[in-house]
């Protein structure tokens, strides 16, 4: 193992930026949306109940307004509008929820528009750790966040990206990606009641290891290269910046479940893997 300092994690731009620029994350998580209806049909809804909904990784809240309200609206066909419906928004501590906060007051897409049933809040905390009391979540969502890794592992010898390093870095990657996937299902089926849904949308690889950003980001990594010949970074601080992320291929997702079919008490109801276009 190397003793080379690793880089802390960091959370997504503030005042906004995540929100107005992550088009693909928006194009991911429509592709399940259909999923999301399916998950909320069939959960368990015991009578005369507060229903909790959990947002695993919000970020500032623009893509989550679309799938709460899609889910929102669904559970109301089958219980009604008197059952109160609570919403926890799950991000680090410091993630921007002054911002989230603001699409919750005035974004055209916000749930709580006619609702006043529905209660939001914010938990910031990670979720590779509790974040809320077990056996209380009867649906939870979580759309691309966990792709980003608890910890990363390894400095990338000549490039920013875990899909372009190899050797025994991209082992390390592959390691920390199996492990945090595990924690974060053991986490949530700990926090799922009996008879809950969760529904998880993430960027993936294709079995050949591919993802299709491949290009772009060797892109991104030329400029760098350029940008320490120019004297605008430092070749250290270059050599430190590492993209916290690791997408997995269909056969990491599955692992957890390979035997006994079940993890944790959770099972997999349905996998779907598809290509999202970029407009860009």
């Amino acid at each position: 193992m190397s003793n080379e300092p690793v880089p802390t994690h960091g959370v997504m731009e503030g005042k906004g930026a995540y929100k107005r620029y992550a088009k693909l994350p928006t194009g991911g998580a429509a592709l399940a949306l259909p999923l999301l209806e399916k998950a909320v049909r069939c959960v368990a809804l015991p009578a005369d109940q507060g229903i909790v909904i959990a947002d695993y990784g919000s970020s500032q809240g623009k893509n989550s307004m679309v799938p709460i309200r899609i889910a929102i609206s669904t559970l109301r066909g089958r219980v009604g509008g008197s059952r109160p419906i609570s919403v926890f928004h799950v991000d680090q501590p410091f993630n921007d929820f002054n911002a989230l906060f603001a699409v919750l007051d005035a974004d055209p897409d916000r749930y709580v528009l006619d609702d006043r049933n529905v209660f939001p809040s914010a938990i910031g905390r990670s979720f590779y750790e509790s974040v809320l009391p077990p056996d209380s979540v009867h649906l939870g969502w979580c759309s691309y966040a966990a792709v980003w890794l608890s910890r990363i592992p390894a400095l990338i010898p000549g490039h920013f990206v875990s899909i372009r390093s190899s050797g025994r870095v991209r082992a390390e990657f592959e390691r920390q990606a199996s492990q945090d996937w595990q924690a974060f299902l053991s986490l949530r089926a700990k926090e799922l009641r009996p008879g809950g849904r969760l529904v998880v949308v993430l960027p993936a690889l294709a079995d050949d290891g591919t993802s299709g950003f491949e290009n772009i980001m060797d892109q991104a990594n030329s400029v760098l290269v350029q940008m320490v010949a120019d004297g605008a970074i430092m070749a250290e601080e270059r050599a430190r910046m590492v993209l916290g992320a690791h997408p997995r291929r269909k056969r990491d997702l599955l692992a957890p479940f390979e035997g006994e079919e079940c993890f944790q008490h959770l099972i997999v109801e349905d996998l779907e893997m598809s290509e999202l276009p970029d407009a860009a």
